[in-house]
């Protein structure tokens, strides 16, 4: 009886020695989207996609045990993408057979698809001890402390890895994952030369290149900015970013002229560029260029039409070129955003009184209703330029001039008792009492009348 008892057991141990064998070398090690890194060596996690065999475990004979049913069924699992399934299945197999590294390795996977960060992370270090010399594990294991924010350990295990073997191929992964790590911790100073190591084996590379390019120039190492820039420009003469970095390097060195140009050139390549256009209005008011800085300046309004300092400068460069009747344009927008702004709000009116000035010439030939009409064209407050022109024909004594522009004025806006009653007035003392009386019939149906008296010609209050 004993000695068959013993003989069930071996046989039990024989199959289960067998399977796992077999499987052992006849299963691809699982692996994040089945690459490969350089020199051969497979990536620990590329794409972070869970990967499992396309087969069921292999065993050689009829009898099965239940942890490979169990390791089969999370497989499929797996496969069918039931992955917290899976993981049940996975962790009920580990808790029977734990020393199975390829089933460890596909639960971590999956942890790693789910971004379950601490539990891959420990399975790694279980994989690891089973298997210290394994890369795949130290590779995947600086992967998962970096995505899980421990930067310091990502950057001490991509560190181990590299000055494993620094001139071998596999270099390159660890090199670009300790600059990661350590750009992460803000560690400029000493991402630079890692970073030129790192383009020595990939001289082809533009990200990297950028990359570097812009650490350097934040660090005023501008010698070895403009090589890296002016070979990207070389090979991608039409690259945006490349033309950027090469107008930020030419300001940085004060080269202005040679800035202007790049920004330029920029602008071809992308029309809608706000930094360009910001910087270009700036070249422009520093060369007291008005038209230049207002054409970049009216472009960059059209990206950005509620900036209110874009348009108080739009105003004044309007201003600056006797273009009075546009810089009431852009007072009127700006005061559409900005209604409470007493300081733009005497800009505008003094800017009126400037084009009250100009229009005067044709007020005094009898031009007032026509201009009216055509000061629509011109701001959206044409009751102040009138008022303006009115002052100016006030001081000029001009009573028959400003009869007629108080006329156009109370017509539009009957509502104005001080023009009416000024009106009646002026009026009055030309003799006009018909019209003056007429106005003031109006004026009282609207309550605006104050007890003026055309009769006795001057306004008396009512008792």
């Amino acid at each position: 009886m004993f000695s068959l008892i013993m003989l069930k057991m071996s046989l039990k141990h024989m199959y289960w020695m067998t399977a796992l064998c077999l499987f052992w070398y006849s299963v691809p090690f699982p692996i994040f989207a089945q690459t490969t890194g350089p020199g051969g060596e497979q990536s620990a996690l590329v794409n972070n996609t869970v990967v499992v065999p396309d087969h069921i475990v292999q065993f050689e004979n009829e009898l099965e045990p239940d942890w490979k049913v169990i390791w089969d069924q999370a497989r499929q699992l797996s496969r069918e993408k039931k992955y917290r399934e899976a993981i049940v299945q996975y962790e009920l197999l580990l808790a029977r057979k734990e020393n199975v590294d390829e089933a460890r390795w596909e639960y971590t996977s999956i942890l790693l698809h789910l971004e379950r960060w601490r539990k891959a992370k420990t399975q790694l270090e279980i994989l690891r001890n089973h298997d210290p010399g394994q890369k795949k594990y130290l590779f995947a294991l600086a992967e998962v402390t970096l995505a899980a924010g421990d930067f310091d350990r990502a950057a001490q295990l991509y560190g181990q890895l590299y000055g494993q073997s620094p001139d071998s191929k596999d270099a390159v992964r660890a090199l670009e994952g300790l600059v990661r790590a350590l750009e992460m911790q803000g560690h400029r100073e000493a991402l630079l030369p890692l970073m030129e190591q790192l383009i020595l084996r990939k001289p082809n590379d533009p990200v990297l290149q950028k990359k570097f390019s812009r650490l350097a120039m934040q660090l005023n190492q501008t010698d070895k900015a403009g090589e890296t820039i002016e070979k990207l420009l070389r090979s991608n003469p039409d690259d945006p970013e490349v033309v950027l970095l090469m107008a930020r390097l030419q300001e940085k060195l004060s080269h202005d002229e040679k800035a202007a140009g790049y920004w330029k050139r920029l602008i071809v390549l992308k029309p809608d560029d706000q930094e360009a256009r910001r910087r270009l209005i700036r070249f422009y008011r520093n060369k007291r260029n008005w038209p230049r800085e207002l054409k970049h300046l009216e472009a960059l309004l059209k990206i950005t039409p509620d900036n209110v300092e874009l348009l108080e400068r739009g105003a004044e460069l309007n201003m600056k070129l006797g273009r009075v009747d546009h810089a009431l344009e852009y007072y009127d927008w700006y005061l559409t955003l900005k209604p409470e702004d007493s300081r733009i709000t005497k800009k505008k009116q003094q800017a009126e009184k400037l084009l009250a000035h100009d229009l005067l010439a044709l007020v005094e030939n009898s031009g007032s209703r026509m201009l009216w009409q055509d000061l629509v064209r011109v701001t959206s407050d044409r009751a102040g330029v009138y008022h303006a022109i009115a002052d100016l024909l006030r001081e000029k004594g001009k009573i028959n001039e400003l009869i007629d522009v108080l006329t156009i004025m109370y017509r539009e806006n009957p509502g104005d008792e001080a023009v009416g009653l000024e009106l009646v007035s002026l009026l009055k003392k030309k003799g006009r009492v018909t019209e003056a009386q007429t106005l003031l019939n109006g004026m009282k149906r609207l309550g605006h009348d104050k007890g003026i008296s055309v009769s006795e010609g001057k306004q008396t209050e009512k008792k």
